[in-house]
């Protein structure tokens, strides 16, 4: 009897609106799934609001679907979402949550500032939450909002493997497409997108390192010397880069994708 409740509760899932046969192309379909997706959800029932896996997964493919329409379509749904879950603080609480876990933390598969902003932009204006998360949510937009997609990057000053002084947007010029690292010359994950660059890159594509970290005792020019010679490789001119508060390292490695003109194209991912 036990292992057929506990299967039962690995089954569990969020029952998804059929969309009507009139509705044909893929925005007309997400627009409506988005719009009604949380129909079946009894934002009552603590077993389901308690239920942390099944809360995930149903926030998460709710998220996913977001990229199919636009930011208003977007932010309708999740007021939608979030006008049922007040109905228990508890649950309103765990949508918060799960939002900043899956749509803000670089480690989710779904991370994308753009949708995150649409749920804080939401949970800020509801004003339902007390103020210290209130405060944290503004604080995570705000870092967010830093180099945002669309926008132009911070500029900096750095120094190359050579001596030599420059800044990123004099960096950027030459390629149609500059991926921006910053990396740490100890760091196994950024070993590995360094090894995954230099057999990928495509030929127009520019690449510029940059260790935010300093020298740290010879460490940075013994790794940038391993680096291929068209890689522009350097550390920031200003010691205390990672405090000025321009780029915003939520991990290590954080990449950028940006054009010629200083535009970000991405963040967090790379599109070739």
């Amino acid at each position: 009897m036990l292992l057929v409740s506990l299967l039962a509760m690995m089954a569990r899932d969020l029952v998804l609106p059929s969309v009507p046969d009139g509705l044909r192309t893929p925005v007309e379909r997400a627009r409506y799934v988005l719009e009604h997706y949380w129909d079946a959800m009894d934002w009552r029932d603590t077993t389901l609001t308690r239920d942390d896996m099944f809360m995930e997964q149903a926030s998460a493919n709710f998220y996913s679907i977001f990229h199919v329409v636009d930011s208003v379509e977007a932010s309708k749904a999740a007021a939608i979402m979030l006008a049922g879950a007040s109905v228990d603080p508890y649950a309103y609480k765990k949508v918060a949550d799960i939002a900043k876990i899956y749509l803000f933390e670089p480690e989710s598969p779904i991370a994308d500032d753009e949708n995150y902003f649409v749920v804080a932009d939401r949970l800020l204006a509801d004003g339902k939450l007390p103020n210290s998360d209130l405060l944290r949510i503004a604080d995570s937009k705000r870092l967010a909002m830093m180099n945002r997609v669309g926008h132009k990057a911070a500029d900096f000053e750095y120094v190359d493997r050579d001596g030599n002084i420059s800044n990123l947007y004099e960096a950027l010029k030459s390629h149609p497409k500059n991926i921006l690292m910053f990396y740490d010359p100890d760091c196994h994950v950024c070993a590995e997108l360094e090894e995954r660059l230099m057999e990928t890159l495509p030929d127009d594509t520019g690449v510029v390192m940059i260790s935010p970290y300093g020298e740290q005792d010879g460490l940075w020019a013994e790794h940038a010397a391993t680096m291929p010679a068209n890689w522009i490789v350097g550390r920031p001119t200003n010691e205390d880069f990672e405090d000025e508060d321009i780029y915003e390292l939520r991990t290590t490695p954080t990449v950028l994708m940006i054009d010629n003109h200083g535009v970000v194209l991405s963040k967090g991912k790379l599109e070739f």
